[in-house]
């Protein structure tokens, strides 16, 4: 049965306005899941961790540096999409804009799409951002899991009771907590990902 063993990942590209199709070395167009969140979320972490690899999302000091959606090729298998960090106040009103248009163009023109990860910072809650992501996935019809990150930060008491409270605001019920320092992370998201995409873990 077909699945993702995120062992090897390849970094395929930047774009903004307009995307690529991108297919397998037989010619077969592969699904894609992108990840969003804001800009000092940990979403390069994440990828270079669930990809056992330690620079292919570079991670920055600098929040907010990423401004393109990146694209990366997994197994041959599938496409993650890294999308633009928001909510970052150093970046100017313009350019926020100019990523928010980039981010509704890529829901709304990309049939590939099969999940949309949106992570969250396990010790805050959701802003605007995050119910304006959800609605956009709804509105388009793109599945949606929800991740805590940096849940290593929180007693598991203060994790779970933190993740109620902003699945309640978000109107969301499923939601998996991630740490790049705990291994096992690394194999739910996977296992996660795969039931999502190809009916197994």
């Amino acid at each position: 049965m077909k699945k993702c063993t995120f062992v090897h990942g390849n970094f395929l590209g930047s774009f903004l306005t307009s995307f690529p199709e991108f297919r397998s070395k037989h010619g077969e167009l592969l699904p894609e899941i992108a990840i969003a969140g804001r800009s000092n979320v940990g979403k390069s972490s994440l990828i270079n961790h669930l990809l056992n690899h330690k620079n292919l999302a570079r991670v920055s000091s600098l929040p907010g540096k990423t401004q393109t959606i990146n694209f990366f090729n997994i197994d041959d298998t599938l496409i993650m999409a890294d999308l633009p960090g928001y909510g970052f106040a150093k970046r100017s009103k313009t350019l926020q804009e100019e990523w928010a248009v980039g981010i509704d163009l890529y829901l709304k023109n990309r049939p590939s799409l099969k999940l949309l990860l949106l992570l969250i910072d396990s010790r805050r809650l959701p802003a605007e951002e995050e119910l304006t992501l959800i609605l956009w996935a709804e509105h388009y019809q793109k599945p949606i899991l929800i991740i805590f990150t940096k849940s290593d930060t929180l007693t598991p008491h203060e994790r779970d009771k933190q993740a109620q409270i902003a699945l309640k605001e978000l109107k969301q019920h499923n939601a998996i907590h991630y740490s790049i320092k705990d291994a096992h992370s690394r194999k739910i998201l996977s296992s996660n990902i795969n039931k999502r995409i190809y009916g197994t873990d």
